[in-house]
């Protein structure tokens, strides 16, 4: 289910063809490149055609791709799209969407929050990792497992919130906020029980990182200080030498490797990056905007199409697979709905069930969450290949019904009232 990078160097596709089967080293990557840039071209006209949100589309234009290839694989013709360039995309894109998911954080917005709705969140939250832990733990499966379906990917529940435009809603604010302290409350949670196994050490350098993340924004706020002229070029849209493109970059890519260096999830660095731009830089519009096209119009899509390629739908064909992936997409709604529903987080009915659904996807905390369990010894290939699975899964069925409930019951009252909270 992994897709693995080729050590060696692509000259092109001769020889095609090895005792019937085609190697990964025989394809060049720039041609796995195009074949990704063609999907994710046709990605936005496949998933209007369909009525889906454009991120599924992409993940599963990449399924179809995968269970194509892996059918493929059984007649003797295996096709491997993996390479190491894909993955250095790939892994790109995954870092560009969480930058600028921390990016989105609106500090000025969550400071108006009251008391009363930071308390409500911070129970919803707890509430269901508390209801995810329970099954899995009756049942004799690693505690990682039920941390993992605790999270929330805000890595799709974003782009569905910005493609139906209401991100800057109530609802949608609301909705980003308990997604984003999930998805990283689900990563930190996962880090420390694999931290568990490593020492003391490890779970003290995973306690210092708000600490870090303090000192980070002092030094920043000092640099603005002393250096105001060379802080507006990075916020100013009209410099022709792209200072802040070049900044955002930098920054960027030196949060991954000091996140990697300190031996946490790595895109956290990105993501807490992200943060500290928001924070910083009150005026960030244009930095945005220049970062965008770059991120949903190449990186992203190709993150998501390639994560597609490593599923293959032949694999639910096991009963034992089909009954765990079951129990995996039941209790990630159910841990959502209970707590959001019994404390009527929102106002009205709909506004809970629709939040339900869309906080049922989960991908980016499935891709940290197996990897950290397997380097970990604590995930076996099985369960691994199976939380793969339920991680796409939950990514195409739940924003398809969550864009269903808003069509039904909600869009009217974001029409008239710009709110459906």
């Amino acid at each position: 289910m992994e897709i693995v990078a080729s050590a060696s160097v692509p000259t092109g596709l001769a020889p095609i063809l090895v005792n019937g089967r085609i190697a990964s080293s025989e394809i060049d990557p720039f041609i796995i490149l195009a074949v990704v840039a063609v999907l994710g071209f046709a990605a936005p006209f496949f998933a209007k055609a369909l009525k889906l949100p454009l991120v599924v589309g992409e993940i599963l234009f990449g399924v179809i791709i995968g269970s194509s290839l892996h059918v493929l694989g059984i007649v003797g013709l295996d096709i491997d799209l993996s390479s190491g360039m894909m993955d250095l995309l790939s892994t790109l894109g995954f870092i560009t969407l969480m930058f600028m998911i921390g990016m989105e954080n609106d500090f000025d917005q969550l400071r108006a929050i009251s008391r009363r709705e930071k308390l409500a969140i911070l129970l919803v939250i707890s509430a269901n990792f508390m209801i995810a832990l329970v099954p899995f733990l009756l049942l004799g499966l690693p505690l990682m497992v039920g941390l993992i379906v605790g999270g929330v990917s805000i890595a799709v529940v974003m782009p569905v919130l910005r493609e139906m435009g209401i991100q800057r809603t109530g609802f949608g604010f609301k909705m980003m906020l308990i997604a984003q302290i999930a998805d990283v409350a689900a990563i930190f949670l996962l880090s420390f029980s694999a931290a568990s196994e490593s020492g003391f050490r490890t779970v003290m350098i995973l306690i210092s990182i708000p600490l870090l993340f303090l000192i980070l924004f002092w030094l920043a706020d000092l640099l603005i200080w002393y250096k105001p002229h060379l802080m507006s070029r990075i916020t100013n849209p009209t410099d022709q030498a792209e200072l802040g493109v070049r900044a955002t970059l930098a920054a960027v890519l030196i949060f991954y490797g000091l996140a990697l260096f300190i031996g946490i999830e790595a895109v956290l660095g990105a993501f807490l990056c992200g943060m500290l731009f928001s924070a910083i830089f009150k005026e960030r519009g244009a930095m945005m905007e220049k970062f965008m096209p770059l991120g949903y119009g190449f990186l992203i899509p190709i993150f998501f199409i390639y994560q597609g390629f490593s599923v293959s739908i032949l694999d639910l064909f096991d009963a034992g697979a089909l009954a765990l992936l079951f129990l995996l997409l039941s209790v990630q709604f159910i841990s959502k709905a209970i707590p959001i529903m019994v404390s009527k987080f929102f106002k009205r009915p709909w506004s809970n069930i629709g939040g339900s659904l869309l906080l049922g996807t989960n991908l980016s905390v499935v891709v940290a969450g197996v990897k950290i369990g397997t380097e970990a010894g604590i995930l076996d290939e099985r369960t691994s290949t199976v939380l793969i699975l339920y991680g796409v899964t939950s990514c195409i069925l739940f924003p398809m019904l969550f864009r269903k409930v808003f069509r039904k019951h909600l869009s009217d009252r974001v029409g008239a009232e710009g709110d459906p909270s």
